[in-house]
């Protein structure tokens, strides 16, 4: 194992020879935006990252693919990349203006200011400005001086040759350094190939620990997939599809941990080894089709019992482990257990269970419930490490998920309907609408974090007609039926609906949707 600093050059020109990706790794998925970021932060010399590779033995027969889809047989790779593949093939789209994904052609124009030194991607407004330069071309350009006269920019942007020399030239030929000198490099952590999944395995734990967050589910489904070749994937993916058509885009990293859960019965992706060096084909199969089964009914208690519909309302999908891993050791739930289920989700995601130290909660919470198959105990721990459960003012505040979550589940308890449809609301086509509109309280020189504040949205089932963006809320909710208004705890009174009161409603407000809270979570069971 090594360190190494090559230069991007050097990068560059051992993409398409050294570097392979992983088969079940997520495809590049930067958009030109964050490429133009990228190549920005390598401009201004800032941190990209460590780049993280494994050297491949040809008989682990690993299911690969090139960086820009081309064929190349495994056993001219040299390099597995285990993260980094959204770096380097920016790399290679940014060198080249283009590349192939799925025998489809991928563009980029990211262009730069010679005079301000600002990265854009190429659009209508300043496509023919003489100072925007196409970064591709600068990077390929044999000679910056030369590209600099045949775009006659001195007598286009009337510059002196003194500006010309020292300024304009100089910041071309940074670029042009970036991708074709010795000065830029990014490191990359070598993993040799005499290294097994076991070593691996506490090489990725190890550099979580310190910070550097590897996604080692990918590898997880790269070594997986050698279990089910051409299957796991397949399978897989087609999963995920269903899931994101019914509204639900889970990432893969939360079902392959619901898998491992499962397999071995702890949460700590360490395990995996277990799976991939012990476990029958056969087994896998069985596993597999628990992990599915058990996340369709986790979402379907989801959806039938508190109307969540979607996971864009989620502030963190990792809180589905443990009910997943729950449910498959479950035959049937009585309704307290599924009042215990509805409780422990809507707790650990508005407290934050599984931020911080996720693998040593989760894997204290699996134990439990694999011993006891019940949510007691994890009340008691949850309990532990925030003080109490029950809402209040003091955490129920500011723009974050979590406060929307509680918000609209309880609400949607009171039977809340959409304000000027009459529809209930629900999370599979809900609307976030500020009472207060944002850009009357922008003008009165409050804050985002004010104007956000969840105090101040109620949910509809489509965006509010823009007739009302710029009105007062004592102005157009007097057309709406007061019956709508209680459901959503607002309460009409013109006085405190008005922008000068702004601050007394969040209040007032905040103090009503606690209480419908804190009943509500009463009602499926927590004590005081």
């Amino acid at each position: 194992m090594s360190i190494e600093s090559p230069s991007i050059r050097d990068i560059i020109n051992s993409i398409k020879r050294d570097f392979a990706i992983p088969d079940m790794q997520r495809e590049f998925i930067w958009s030109n935006i964050q490429v133009r970021d990228f190549i920005d932060s390598l401009y201004k010399k800032h941190p990209v990252g460590m780049l993280l590779v494994w050297a491949i033995n040809a008989e682990d027969n690993i299911p690969v693919r090139h960086i820009d889809d081309s064929f190349r047989n495994l056993n001219e790779f040299r390099y597995l990349v285990i993260d980094g593949q959204q770096r380097l093939t920016s790399l290679l789209l940014v060198k080249q203006g283009y590349l192939f994904k799925k025998d489809k052609r991928r563009e980029i124009k990211l262009l730069f200011n010679v005079l301000t030194e600002e990265f854009q991607i190429e659009n209508p407004k300043i496509k023919n400005k003489p100072e925007w330069l196409n970064v591709t071309e600068v990077i390929n350009a044999e000679n910056i001086m030369t590209l600099i006269r045949k775009k006659d920019l001195q007598n286009r942007l009337k510059l002196t040759q003194e500006k010309i020399e020292e300024e304009i030239f100089a910041r071309l030929n940074k670029i042009k350094n970036i991708f074709t000198g010795e000065g830029y490099t990014i490191p990359i952590f070598k993993i040799s190939r005499d290294v097994d999944y076991n070593e691996v395995t506490d090489i990725f734990v190890k550099l979580n620990e310190k910070g550097t967050k590897i996604r080692i589910t990918e590898l997880l489904l790269a070594l997986l997939s050698l279990k089910l070749p051409g299957k796991f994937k397949e399978n897989l993916n087609k999963f995920l599809a269903n899931l994101e058509g019914r509204g639900w885009i889970i990432d893969t990293s939360v079902i392959i941990r619901c898998l491992v859960a499962i397999a071995v019965k702890g949460a700590r992706l360490r395990y995996f080894r277990k799976i991939v060096d012990s476990i029958t084909e056969e087994s896998l199969h069985n596993i597999w089709r628990r992990t599915q089964d058990a996340v369709l009914h986790c979402l379907q208690i989801l959806e039938q019992n508190i109307g969540i519909r979607s996971s864009r309302i989620l502030p963190s999908q990792m809180v589905l482990v443990p009910l997943v891993f729950y449910l498959s050791t479950k035959e049937r739930l009585s309704e307290r257990d599924a009042r215990e289920f509805i409780l422990w989700f809507l707790l650990s995601s508005y407290w934050g269970r599984y931020t911080g130290p996720v693998e040593t909660r989760l894997e204290e919470d699996i134990k439990y419930l694999d011993q006891n198959k019940d949510f007691q105990g994890l009340f008691k721990y949850l309990k532990n490490q925030v003080g109490r459960l029950f809402v209040s003012k003091d955490d129920f505040i500011g723009t974050k998920q979590n406060t929307k979550l509680l918000s609209y589940v309880a609400l949607r308890n009171k039977k809340a309907e959409d304000w000027f449809k009459g529809h209930l609301i629900t999370t599979s086509d809900y609307e976030e609408h500020h009472i207060f509109p944002r850009s009357l309280l922008f003008n009165e020189g409050y804050t985002y974090q004010e104007i956000d504040d969840v105090a101040n949205i109620a949910f509809l089932t489509q965006k509010a007609n823009r007739a009302i963006l710029n009105k007062e809320p004592f102005d157009y909710l007097s057309k709406v039926d007061r019956r709508k208004l209680t459901k959503q705890c607002v309460s009409y009174d013109k006085n405190i609906l008005k922008i000068k009161n702004y601050k007394i409603f969040l209040n007032q407000r905040r103090n009503s949707l606690i209480k419908e809270i804190n009943r509500y979570l009463m009602s499926l069971g927590l004590k005081k």
